[in-house]
């Protein structure tokens, strides 16, 4: 399996039984240039994505929006309610917890959250996924020290932080440095993220920073 980062939330999960695409953009908004989006899956965190980014879409995408379960060529997909804000919504909408199990490793991408940790019931649906994709920014997305708590809650094998700033994005966001510090491991730099279920870490937390 292949884990790969393209700038803001957009992740990419190539695996044996399809590709997932996670959060593609507005390349003229966001100021990266983006994925071509022709994936088996393409999951949307954000309740409005703006239509720029549907154009993007191939027609034969299978394209999940929100809650509920799922499953495509094998790959089991599961969203989970929540907010881009700390009012529950009031203030920028609903968004998408996307939980994935691919290749028997279980994923979780947690999307455009805004809230300032998540709920226990929240919580309860996340589980324990073998690796978690964190907004580690503040932008619709925690803070460093808020990301850092919440990946000692759920414990993964690894974490990927996204959705922080990059010389070249036009997305205000925090420095990756911040979050870094804050959980206090070694970041392990690559361009992608290539693991199967035996490369797993054992009784340890990894962080993958991947290269956009």
């Amino acid at each position: 399996m292949n884990i790969t980062w393209y700038g803001h939330r957009c992740v990419r999960i190539e695996s044996k039984e399809g590709s997932v695409l996670i959060d593609p953009f507005d390349p003229k908004k966001i100021g990266l240039r983006g994925p071509n989006v022709g994936d088996d899956l393409v999951l949307l965190s954000e309740a409005d994505p703006g239509s720029a980014v549907l154009e993007r879409i191939n027609e034969s995408s299978f394209v999940v929006r929100g809650p509920g379960e799922y499953e495509r060529k094998g790959i089991a997909v599961r969203g989970i309610q929540a907010w881009q804000d700390t009012q529950k919504g009031r203030e920028l909408g609903l968004c998408t917890i996307y939980s994935i199990v691919a290749e028997d490793v279980s994923m979780c991408h947690l999307g455009a959250v805004g809230q300032a940790t998540l709920t226990n019931e929240q919580l309860e649906a996340v589980g324990d996924p073998d690796i978690l994709i964190i907004p580690v920014g503040t932008q619709s997305a925690f803070d460093a020290k808020a990301a850092a708590a919440l990946v000692t809650e759920i414990e993964p094998k690894i974490v990927i932080p996204v959705q922080f700033s990059l010389p070249n994005a036009s997305y205000e966001a925090g420095t990756l440095e911040k979050f870094v510090k804050e959980i206090g491991l070694p970041a392990e730099k690559m361009d992608k993220l290539r693991i199967v279920k035996k490369q797993l870490p054992v009784d340890r937390t990894q962080l993958v920073v991947l290269e956009a």
